[in-house]
């Protein structure tokens, strides 16, 4: 009898590491499918799950045999091309800062193409960014392609001036900075206990980084300070030809052929060409756009 327990108790232990071991087998074939990390959980301060990784493209570099897949942005990193897509943070101006860096000590004289698409971020992180921006050798070329809100439309705005660009349906938001909340491991709001002494110091620094954004947009925009502060006191919302007429780009971006037939003629980064019409507004240039050195030309209102 005891040997008949035994041998159904060890089935029972074979059959349960069968079924873990092909629990795991199915949650590592998950994660790899959809780019998430395994045996982790998510980030609840992300606010969504990546469900899948980024654009892999081939590149086959000088030298070599092989062809080599790498995500589309590091792809067009060797373009001088770069994408602002995320809220700016520490880590995402370090990053981009590195960026501008290595383009810089590969070549000091090729313009650089930073296209946005950015909802804010830390002002602080953004200046830094910005000022990256001022002291590299090269031009900047700036293009909001959808929505730039607060420090990022400044860091549009702080392109190299005749080099500001937004696409027609593009979006801008001035934003007063203001302080993010603070999170524990679990990602919940934390609770900031601090003396009156120290929540005046943190005001003051916020109200310090107001005054820079504004002095910083009344510079691009060429708009007396006091104008800007009454903008600022809620969020002021801009379309692609108030922006242009505020000041904070130079030129509005269209596609080169507006009755394009077939899809062979639709060619990434081609824009700019004859008038176009958008909505009740015509937008018909008088002569040709210039083009620019990515592949873009400009259509003024």
């Amino acid at each position: 009898m005891k040997k008949a327990v035994h041998a159904l108790v060890h089935a029972g232990r074979v059959h349960g590491a069968k079924m873990l071991a092909i629990l795991s087998t199915i949650t590592v074939v998950t994660a790899l499918l959809t780019g998430s990390p395994v045996g982790r959980r998510p980030d609840p301060r992300a606010g969504r799950v990546s469900m899948a990784k980024r654009p892999m493209v081939p590149i086959k570099l000088p030298g070599m045999e092989m062809t080599q897949w790498i995500d589309v942005y590091n792809r067009l990193y060797r373009e001088r091309i770069m994408f602002l897509q995320d809220p700016i943070s520490d880590d995402i101006a370090n990053k981009m800062v590195a960026v501008l860096l290595y383009l810089e000590s590969e070549d000091a004289n090729s313009p650089v193409a930073m296209y946005c698409n950015c909802g804010g971020g830390l002002a602080k992180s953004g200046l830094a960014l910005y000022d990256t921006m001022r002291i590299m050798p090269y031009d900047i070329q700036t293009v909001n392609i959808g929505m730039c809100a607060q420090i990022s439309a400044f860091i549009v705005a702080g392109g190299t001036p005749g080099k500001r660009y937004a696409l027609p349906n593009a979006r801008f938001v001035l934003q007063e900075p203001y302080l993010y909340p603070q999170y524990d491991r679990e990602g919940n709001p934390r609770t900031r206990i601090m003396q009156a002494t120290e929540m005046k110091l943190e005001v003051e620094e916020v109200l310090r980084d107001r005054k820079r954004m504004i002095d910083g947009f009344s510079t691009f925009t060429k708009r007396p300070v006091d104008v800007l502060k009454k903008d600022f006191e809620r969020n002021f919302y801009l379309d692609a030809l108030e922006a242009k007429q505020y000041g904070l780009i130079d030129q509005i971006l269209a596609p080169k052929r507006p009755d394009k037939q077939s899809s062979a003629d639709a060619k990434m980064g081609n824009f700019g060409g004859d008038g176009q019409r958008y909505g009740d507004r015509s937008f018909a240039p008088e002569a040709s756009p210039p083009q620019t050195p990515g592949g873009l030309g400009a259509m003024p209102a």
